[in-house]
């Protein structure tokens, strides 16, 4: 085994995946880091609703009646099924906006493997290298997007599929043979 080589293919494979994530969130910045999940007002419906704090007795406990309590948890209720609606339609858009990201790291990769599948230039270390990575990055990107449903995505993810069968059989004896060669 030649480890000179399979030293290439790791240092490829390490930029490449996170060179691509990064480029996702660089191209499509919504809905990462912080704003990565929804941050609703729902604190916002018990201090906007609270219940009363002065005491209304000498024991210094406080007696709400049952009115005021059906009417302040009525209120708080109704704050949080609007949060809930509005946490719905945010979630909606962020998988819209998730499965465009996820079309874009997709054909990103299929552009990858094609390239390295299509340039007879390449080095055999540097072909396996774009290969294992944009195989591994479609992967996983797969995994972290596959709530999106996304059909573009499914439809580049088959012909990625083919591609990479295509890729393997045509490259299977030069890339198992990495045998030191003497000189």
């Amino acid at each position: 085994m030649n480890w000179t080589k399979l030293f290439y293919v790791l240092m490829i494979v390490l930029i490449f995946i996170p060179m691509v994530f990064l480029g996702a969130n660089v191209f499509y910045p919504e809905y990462t880091g912080t704003q990565s999940y929804y941050q609703g007002p729902y604190a916002d419906c018990y201090q906007k609703y609270p219940y009363p704090t002065k005491p209304t007795t000498a024991a210094d406990t406080v007696v709400i009646s049952e009115a005021d309590n059906a009417a302040i948890s009525q209120k708080q209720e109704q704050c949080q099924k609007e949060n809930q609606e509005k946490q719905l339609v945010w979630e909606q858009e962020k998988l819209n906006y998730e499965g465009t990201k996820y079309i874009f790291i997709t054909l990103f990769n299929l552009v990858i493997l094609l390239i390295a599948l299509l340039i007879p230039v390449l080095q055999d270390s540097v072909t396996m290298g774009l290969f294992l990575g944009s195989i591994a990055t479609t992967f996983g990107a797969t995994i972290r997007y596959f709530d999106t449903r996304s059909k573009i995505g499914f439809i580049i993810l088959v012909i990625t599929f083919f591609a990479m069968l295509y890729f393997i059989n045509r490259k299977k004896d030069s890339f198992v043979n990495w045998k030191d060669e003497k000189q």
